[in-house]
This record gives C-alpha cells, structure tokens and sequence, in this order.
C-alpha cells in the first residue's frame, strides 16, 4: 500500500508540462526505436555484393595487410623537363620562306636528318658570292701557275711572279670569306646542279631524337631566330622537384626516387638523386633536386607534372608497421578507407587513419588488422559501386 500510496501521491505533483515532458520522451523512444534497424541499413551501405559476372569484369586485384619495416619518404611536386644536351630548337639563321618540310611530330630522326627547306634571297646572294670567288680563285691560281712557268723559261721577271702570288692569295682570302658567310647562314658551300636551288638552305637535326614540336608549313614567311622544329632525345628525362628549405637536410644525392604521373596511374617510375642545388629560390625558399629517370619506352613527356617521392630521407631507421598499398586507399566521406573481401564477391568498406607513405605502400594506424585482405588495384572501381548503391537506396 505504501509504495502504491508514494506512486499516487507523486503522479497527483506531476505538473502538466513535466507530464508532457516525459510523454514526449515516451513518443520519442517509440520512435527512436527502429535505430537499430536504420544501423543495420547503414551497415549494409558500407558493404558491397557483386554478382559472380560482374566480379569477373572488375578483375579486382587483393592484397593482404603486413607488418613491414618501412622507410619513409619524403614526397614533393615535380615537372619532366628534357634533357639541355639532348633537346634541340632549329630555326633559321636568314629570313625567307618555306619551301618543303620533310618532318611531322612524333617523327624519329638520326644525326644529320633534313627537316625543311628555305628560300632565302640572302642564301642566294652569299652564294653567288661564292661561286664568283671560285671562279676568281682558279684563274689567279692559273695565272700564278704560268707566271712561275715563265719565269724558269726566263720569260718573265720575279716581280710578275710575286704580283701573281698576291693575287692568288687575295683570292683564296675572297673564296675564303665567302664560304665562311654561307657557312654561318647556316647553308652548305656546294655549287648546286640546280639555278632554281642556289637560294635555298636545308635544315637539319643536330641530335638523335623524335620531333616534339613543329612550327613550320610551306609557303610561312619566317624571320631568322624563331623556333621552327624542336627535336628531344626522349630516352632520357630530368625530373625537377621543388625541395624546401626545412626539408633540405633530409635529402642527398644518390638516394632512390619514386615517380608517379596522372598519365599512369598505376605505374612508378624508378630514379635517383643526381644532383641538389646550391643555392634556395629567394620567394619559394625551395632548391631544386634534380633527378635522372630512363625512358626506353617514351612513356614520360617534358612538360609532364609529377609526384616524386624520395625514399630514405628521415633521420630514424625503418619501424615495423602494418601496411597496404597506396592504392588500396579510397577517401569516401573525407575519411580514408579500404575494401575488407569478407567472402567471394563480398566487401566491406573499413575507415582506417594512415601514417606516412614509403614508396607505393602507406601506413596504416588503425582500422586493419595483419592478415586482412584488401582490394588493392580496382578498389577505384568498387568505390564506384558502393556510391552508385547509397544513391540508389536514397532514392
């Protein structure tokens, strides 16, 4: 009686608005009350299921987590640049005009190789000057001949012979000069077979490479110094990274460097520090690292923007910590996160905090335990598939 007594006596105190109060929390659990389920739909989001057919379209790729002993890497912004002594810009020397381009982009050309053709007034004029003293040359040289002929005949005097000799001489100095003129106009000295072709200068490649640029079509008027070809050895690249001052310390030559271009995403590019610069941009504060990279294939182009990534550049050995693959690694929701396989054409999709990245491989500080297996490539893909589900439930 007692407790029923206590228990009537407190509903009669309870005010209208506490009633209301603690009604209003009774609807509110009542509705809260399906959270469970909503979690269970939340937990099914971040799962995805693929039928066997379109697993075998992903090719998804797995991989498992280890602890491993990784060296970090110090990662900075880069951009391809040619080689000096293998990149060449060939323009003329004259003014005139296009008379033939033997060469397109992407072509391979050797030592010597003709790219195109000029017409230029001033190439004819300096080469008429040459076959004028050419022709000079051979009658003085003639006529000091005969000279000296005449004077063992007892023809002539020593003084004829010494005038005759000057004159040569004057006129190997003349042919000279004119060959010396065409020369720099950037044409040959030959006498061509051709009238039509004594204005004409050929242009060709100073180095072994492939036409990067062309600039040039028949019939362009052209001033000299403009760049009408440019041909690059692409065999060999420089890669230039910004480095900054507070990170000088940790880099040298010689250390291994890891590149990775927009181009492929899926490929590293493998070189080596060649040389750090001795002095620091005044507004960047950065030095430039100069890094060598082999191009066989000429899959790397100048001009391409990069991520190079410098290994063994912290003062502290390697430590032991688990790991995967850097492209593992997705950002959904702007948190990190991989793709757990729980079964066959079952995933999970696990949010983890990464630590520092050492090559392709990037620390993992929580979320993945050793042995889980990971998408590695083509966790890109299942990204794809887990968005495209989440929109289609919210729709």
């Amino acid at each position: 009686m007692k407790r029923t007594y206590s228990a009537t006596i407190l509903y009669a105190f309870v005010s209208p608005v506490l009633l209301a109060t603690l009604l209003l929390a009774c609807s509110s659990e009542s509705e809260e009350a399906p959270e469970s389920g909503e979690a269970e739909r939340e937990s099914v989001a971040d799962r995805v299921q693929l039928t066997p057919e379109a697993l075998s379209h992903l090719s998804l790729e797995y991989v498992v987590a280890k602890v491993l002993a990784l060296q970090p890497t110090l990662e900075v912004s880069a951009e391809l640049m040619p080689v000096p002594d293998r990149h060449a810009e060939i323009g003329t020397l004259v003014s005139g005009r296009i008379a033939g381009v033997h060469v397109n982009v992407g072509d391979r050309v050797e030592v010597g190789t003709p790219l195109l053709v000029v017409d230029s007034p001033e190439v004819g004029r300096a080469r008429a000057e040459l076959i004028k003293a050419s022709a000079e040359l051979d009658v003085a040289r003639a006529a000091a001949e005969r000279e000296k002929q005449l004077l063992s005949e007892r023809a002539t005097s020593k003084r004829e012979v010494e005038v005759a000799v000057g004159a040569l001489k004057t006129a190997h100095a003349r042919y000279s000069a004119a060959r010396a003129l065409l020369a720099t106009l950037g044409s040959g000295d030959q006498r061509l077979a051709a009238p039509e072709d004594a204005a004409r200068v050929e242009l060709r490649s100073p180095i072994a490479g492939t036409v990067v640029s062309r600039n040039a079509h028949i019939g362009r008027a052209v001033e000299a110094g403009g760049t009408l070809i440019e041909v690059v050895d692409l065999d060999e690249l420089w890669l230039l990274a910004d480095v900054y001052e507070r990170d000088l310390r940790l880099v040298a030559r010689g250390q291994s460097v890891q590149v990775d271009v927009r181009a492929y995403p899926d490929t590293a590019f493998a070189g080596s520090v060649d040389q750090v610069s001795g002095t620091l941009d005044e507004e960047t504060r950065a030095a430039k690292v100069r890094v060598v990279l082999s191009n066989p294939e000429h899959r790397l182009r100048p001009g391409m923007f990069a991520t190079a990534r410098i290994a063994g550049t912290h003062d502290h050995a390697p430590t032991p910590t688990l790991a995967v693959p850097a492209a593992a690694v997705q950002t959904i929701d702007d948190h990190r996160a991989v793709f757990v396989r729980l079964s066959e054409g079952l995933f999970e999709l696990r949010r983890i905090h990464t630590g520092e990245r050492a090559g392709a491989l990037i620390e993992v500080l929580n979320g993945l335990s050793p042995g889980d297996e990971v998408v590695g490539d083509g966790s890109f893909l299942l990204k794809g598939q887990l968005l495209r589900s989440t929109l289609a439930e919210e729709e």
